[in-house]
């Protein structure tokens, strides 16, 4: 599995469709398509003679810690996201190009960029290039396949890939250093969007009381409970497809994106008891966000890393 599908694994980029078969090598390239929306491109595309599309976003290409909320990915336009395609090292770009050309009937194609990737062993690769992260001085993310060192601090065991939230993205960081700076013992917590569950693992062994995991994504759904089981820790996760939360918490945390945080106001409206917590918010986003709760909860901003915040609202 070439460095491309790593990326996706681990930093989670917006990938829809893969057709993956061994080669030695393949090609990467990096598209603009300006004013097109990119989703009903890639449906498109690959029906081409090609191994992966994906989407990627301009303003913040190097990972994408967080989940869409729906079943369907955005629609996303082609002046804020990017298309990335992987394909066979024995094609000529030009002809890759040309196809494209053809089969979305536009004329002209700008490539950010492009690249030759080698083939390896990807999961060693992967493993190699993940070696857990420390958030603080008192608490590290590790990954599956490493044996904890220092049994002084306290350690999340993850396994990156398969659920959102593996810690090194700058949003779930914020939200593991509020959970950690926090008083939250003997506290209800929702996880609204719970990815890998690591923070609704985090939110347990820093004392919450009860802890459920909220999610729409069935295969997350999957990593969580994996990833529960390694930490030695239960936690219930809810299928928002099936089942709808009517109960209130203590705490919400919910790291998505700031449109879908806008959508869900009203749904924590209902949940929330005592306090809510905001990520996955950019500084150009923040009082969006903030006017759409306002006519039930004044947020605030707490904190703010590498141009990603973290709000907190208290009833």
């Amino acid at each position: 599995m070439p460095h491309f599908f790593f990326q996706y694994l681990i930093h989670h980029e917006i990938s829809y469709h893969v057709n993956y078969k061994y080669m030695k090598y393949w090609k990467n390239i990096t598209i603009s398509l300006p004013g097109h929306d990119l989703k009903g491109i890639a449906d498109q595309l690959i029906e081409l003679n090609i191994v992966s599309v994906s989407i990627e976003e301009l303003e913040c290409i190097k990972e994408s810690d967080w989940f869409h909320f729906h079943n369907e990915p955005l629609k996303m336009s082609g002046d804020t996201h990017s298309i990335s395609i992987l394909y066979n090292g024995d094609i000529l770009s030009r002809e890759i190009i040309q196809n494209i050309k053809n089969k979305i009937k536009i004329d002209t194609i700008l490539v950010i960029k492009e690249r030759v990737i080698q083939d390896q062993d990807w999961l060693l690769k992967s493993q190699s290039q993940f070696q857990g992260i420390q958030i603080s001085k008192k608490l590290r993310i590790l990954p599956s396949w490493q044996k904890i060192k220092n049994r002084s601090i306290k350690n999340i065991i993850i396994n990156p890939g398969t659920g959102f939230g593996t810690g090194s993205h700058p949003t779930t960081k914020l939200c593991l250093n509020w959970i950690e700076e926090n008083n939250i013992k003997n506290k209800s917590f929702l996880d609204y969007g719970s990815g890998s569950g690591i923070l609704s693992i985090a939110s347990k062994l820093y004392g919450a009381d009860y802890v459920v995991g909220a999610e729409i994504d069935r295969k997350a759904i999957d990593n969580a409970i994996q990833n529960c089981e390694m930490n030695n820790i239960q936690i219930p996760f809810v299928d928002l497809n099936k089942t709808k939360i009517d109960n209130k918490f203590d705490i919400i945390i919910s790291n998505i994106l700031s449109h879908t945080l806008i959508q869900l106001s009203k749904t924590f409206k209902k949940l929330t008891q005592k306090k809510i917590i905001l990520s996955g918010i950019l500084d150009k986003q923040v009082s969006e966000v903030i006017d759409s709760y306002s006519d039930w909860i004044i947020l605030k901003q707490k904190k703010n890393l590498e141009g990603w915040n973290l709000l907190e609202g208290n009833l």
